[in-house]
């Protein structure tokens, strides 16, 4: 009886051990597990009372269940759509490059194969779409084929006229110039060209007082260039009684670019009537408004189409 009471006693001691064992680890940390702390091993007795906030508790396996549970499915892309396409593509070819035997090769090929099947299906309805709706085809905006674009260019080419003329009879241009620049004296000769052909008033300013040999008749500058924050020559501005300064270009210019240059000034401040103006806009015609597009969105496409297409009637 004496010997099973020791038995018992040590067993329960054995057992016993453990607890006490972890206590005393738990209190006092070896040094080399203490490293953290540094050298300097004082802490303040305000710093022992701050206790971690308790943490919160798992939830319930049946909570962690019914979480589960009601999770939204991952929504499975329909094999060979575009987005399954544009996810499985890059990770065939991957898998094509990395081990190119005859399965992972003709997998990615036959991948590609689908998409280019689906270019030249969405391709051929594009066709027929456009061929039947004038408002989608192109044609009716600027023609394509040889003999219509040159009748569109002429046209184009007839408003311009039209344009400069308009603007010649309103305004006239003026010509920095400097009598050392390389670039001035045939820059003049562009100025001159433009003002014979639409009836220009033009008057060169000298920044130095000094002419060039086909500028003979000059004034020089007495503080418009430094009022139109002028900094290169040559310069072409459009001046337009009493007071409109509009510069055209800074820096040499070819003739058509600086007739072009002169139409946009003219056009973008209002200085053309309705008529002129619709006529240099041929490649407005058939687009939308800024206006239009920021309204008439809707979700169902039939909406919106039907919206565009009454935007669109009588733009041509």
């Amino acid at each position: 009886m004496k010997t099973k009471h020791i038995a018992s006693s040590l067993l329960l001691g054995v057992l016993a051990f453990p607890l006490f064992a972890q206590e005393v680890v738990d209190a006092t940390p070896r040094f080399l597990e203490r490293k953290a702390e540094g050298w300097f091993w004082y802490k303040d007795a305000k710093d022992e009372v701050k206790k971690d906030a308790p943490k919160d508790a798992p939830p319930a396996p049946k909570q962690q269940e019914t979480q589960q549970t009601n999770k939204p499915e991952a929504k499975q892309e329909e094999p060979f759509s575009v987005e399954w396409l544009r996810a499985s593509m890059p990770k065939l070819l991957d898998a094509a490059i990395n081990d190119p035997t005859k399965e992972n090769v003709e997998a990615y090929l036959y991948a590609q194969r689908v998409a280019m099947d689906k270019s030249q299906r969405y391709a051929e309805m594009t066709q027929r779409v456009v061929a039947a709706d004038p408002f989608l085809d192109e044609n009716n905006r600027v023609p394509i084929a040889a003999y219509t674009k040159a009748f569109f260019l002429r046209q184009f080419s007839q408003g311009n006229t039209e344009a400069l003329k308009h603007v010649a009879k309103v305004g006239g241009l003026w010509v920095f110039f400097d009598s050392k620049c390389e670039y001035c004296r045939p820059q003049a000769n562009s100025v001159q060209e433009i003002s014979k052909k639409y009836g220009f008033l033009t008057k060169f300013i000298s920044m130095d007082g000094q002419g060039l040999p086909n500028v003979t008749s000059f004034v020089k500058d007495n503080g418009h260039a430094k009022l139109l924050n002028l900094r290169l020559t040559p310069t072409t501005v459009l001046v337009v009684p009493p007071n409109n300064y509009f510069v055209v270009s800074q820096g040499m210019m070819a003739q058509d670019q600086l007739e072009q240059r002169i139409i946009i000034a003219a056009d973008s401040n209002n200085l053309l009537p309705p008529d002129i103006a619709a006529k240099i806009r041929t490649y407005d015609r058939g687009v939308l408004s800024n206006d239009d597009m920021k309204k008439g969105a809707g979700k169902d496409p039939k909406e919106w189409v039907k919206y565009l297409k009454d935007r669109l009637e009588g733009r041509y």
